[in-house]
């Protein structure tokens, strides 16, 4: 299987997502730590928590936001870990495969209820040679306005 790391622009673009200026930042599922990094030069002074194991983590309180891309293979496995992160914070930016959020509408709704309020589109060639579509989805648990939807397009 291919290891697909969130390139820079969309760490770019994904960091930027986030309001304000959060106490603590958790990315529980790191790999090689392009959005951990990206996440430490836009707020230097958060407390940035790195995972080595999603399944382990107890957080000892709540942390004010994530910042994550969990795996997308299998699908379970990467919706099972945006769940177990929705137990520890309110606000959630996540990279996500597209046939998560519409091959199935528990699932959507899902999203929905635990406040979906946008969407940035991103083109197939976010991740090359993968074919899988992508999207970033933003996350404020309790809110229940319009979903915002956009698209990006990479620019050269």
């Amino acid at each position: 299987m291919t290891d697909f790391q969130t390139p820079d622009w969309v760490c770019d673009i994904m960091v930027g997502m986030i309001d304000d200026y959060p106490d603590s930042i958790i990315e529980p599922t790191p790999g090689e730590g392009n959005l951990v990094r990206a996440l430490y030069n836009r707020f230097p002074k958060s407390n940035i928590i790195a995972l080595d194991d999603v399944y382990q983590y107890q957080p000892n309180k709540e942390i004010e936001c994530a910042c994550m891309n969990p795996p997308f293979s299998p699908m379970k496995q990467g919706f099972e870990i945006l769940k177990r992160v929705t137990e520890w914070t309110p606000y959630i930016i996540a990279l996500l495969p597209w046939f998560m959020l519409i091959n199935s509408e528990r699932r959507t709704q899902w999203f929905i209820e635990n406040g979906l309020c946008e969407i940035i589109h991103l083109p197939r060639r976010a991740f090359p040679g993968s074919r899988v579509q992508t999207f970033i989805a933003k996350l404020i648990s309790g809110y229940k306005g319009e979903i915002s939807f956009n698209t990006w397009e990479v620019r050269t």
